[in-house]
């Protein structure tokens, strides 16, 4: 359980021999590109995980780690053997899709909204930081600057920067070709991939800071902890290589806290995605399950690997400038979620409207029976004004929808227009 890809970052870790020398070779990053800057210091870094670093090694350094954590002044942590700043690149997202959720006891199909917020997507592999969303709720657009030369070297460390070699823009086509038993949601219901039609989608190419630590853990155990550095020093995960045999009886209760070869410190891991599914009220179970087929895109070993593009850091640079890659800003991510919320309101309001008129229906055909209180002496004419007092309220339910479709298509983002406008001229 604890093997798979176990080596992975460290052997990664191991060949960049000349972190100097690999640092100044910045990748030629797209200016859209923008990065989060490191929030405190490799020192920091070390006294944050020190303590947990001296158990794996026999307690070396204990009450040094735990003084500098706790107290500070004179006390030393445990040193490391390296530590490295490091840029991972990653992707956040945003879409609306439209697709098929069928049935499985009648195989009837219907349409159903997914809308996907504040998604992370990796934009390199790199063993297993590539599976893992390295993203929490204290990341926010004013945190993130345009990438500069400058912020190679911070806190007195340079830092590597690695280089996209995934684009989000891949993930669509991929998932269409997803078998349907990946796209399960749950015993009742399938969900169609295939048949997946984008509504909007924006992705931002956003650096993440992380430091890479590996101390002298007692042989032949080793380990590497990766920090998240974009806050004060809270979650880091150490990823396991060559860990023990465990008894099997010992296997489930570590499940709780180990993945496949990580153990996650500190809070736990993040999802890749937030879904919220309209089917076309909302669905609860369907959201989570499209959540989690979305997650496991990823987060199994190799799930990243097969979204590389085939022209490696060129070739997701030139879909850079494709106008769904967008920077990172309060402005841009703002006009996207409000237009899809926008959306959200109407696919609710409209089966608002359908129920309504379907009971109208009803009432009219005399199928269900109306029951007024307090009771009218005339039943024929209070059934009259109850039908007139739910034609009143279905108009007026129509006119706000009429208002908010059409809000809708002024707000779209302009570069979004512009985009369906020309994929219509090239279609006729």
């Amino acid at each position: 359980m604890l093997r798979r890809r176990a080596g992975a970052t460290v052997r990664d870790l191991n060949r960049t021999s000349s972190p100097r020398s690999y640092s100044q070779d910045v990748p030629q990053y797209h200016p859209k590109v923008r990065a989060i800057p490191f929030a405190f210091s490799k020192e920091a870094a070390i006294r944050h995980v020190g303590v947990a670093a001296s158990a794996g090694c026999l307690f070396r350094d204990f009450i040094g780690s735990l003084g500098a954590k706790y107290i500070g002044g004179n006390f030393q942590p445990i040193q490391p053997i390296r530590i490295q700043p490091v840029y991972f690149p990653a992707w956040f997202l945003d879409a609306e899709v439209e697709s098929y959720l069928t049935d499985e006891d009648d195989e009837r199909q219907r349409i159903v909204t997914a809308y996907f917020n504040d998604c992370y997507l990796p934009g390199a592999t790199f063993g297993l930081l590539g599976r893992l969303a390295l993203r929490n709720d204290q990341v926010e657009t004013a945190l993130a600057v345009p990438f500069s030369r400058s912020l190679t070297h911070q806190h007195g460390s340079d830092v590597i920067c690695m280089p996209y070699t995934i684009s989000p823009l891949d993930v669509i086509s991929t998932t269409r070709s997803s078998s349907f038993t990946h796209a399960t949601t749950d015993e009742e219901a399938r969900f169609e991939p295939r048949f997946i039609k984008t509504n909007i989608e924006a992705a931002y190419p956003v650096l993440i800071p992380l430091y890479l630590i590996q101390f002298p853990m007692v042989r032949p155990f080793e380990s590497t902890f990766v920090i998240e550095a974009y806050s004060r020093p809270g979650r880091f995960f150490v990823q396991i290589s060559s860990p023990p045999e465990l008894p099997e009886e010992d296997q489930f209760d570590l499940e709780k806290y180990i993945g496949y070869d990580y153990l996650f410190v500190g809070d736990t891991p993040s999802s890749h995605a937030k879904t919220r599914v309209l089917a076309p009220k909302y669905d609860r179970n369907a959201s989570a399950n499209v959540a989690s087929w979305f997650d496991g895109l990823f987060s199994e070993p190799g799930g990243a690997e097969k979204l590389v593009h085939p022209k490696s850091a060129v070739g997701v640079n030139m879909h850079m400038d494709d106008p769904r890659v967008r920077e990172w800003t309060t402005e841009e991510v703002k006009s996207v979620q409000e237009w899809m919320n926008q959306g959200q309101a109407i696919v609710q309001l409209k089966d608002v409207v359908k129920n309504l008129t379907s009971i109208e229906g009803q009432m009219q055909s005399a199928s269900v029976k109306v029951t007024q209180w307090p009771p009218s002496s005339d039943a024929k004419q209070g059934l009259q004004s109850v039908t007139a007092g739910l034609e009143a309220f279905i108009k007026a339910e129509l006119d706000k929808l009429q208002k908010l479709e059409k809000s809708r298509a002024n707000t779209a983002p302009e570069w979004w227009r512009k985009r369906q406008e020309k994929q219509t001229l090239n279609q006729k």
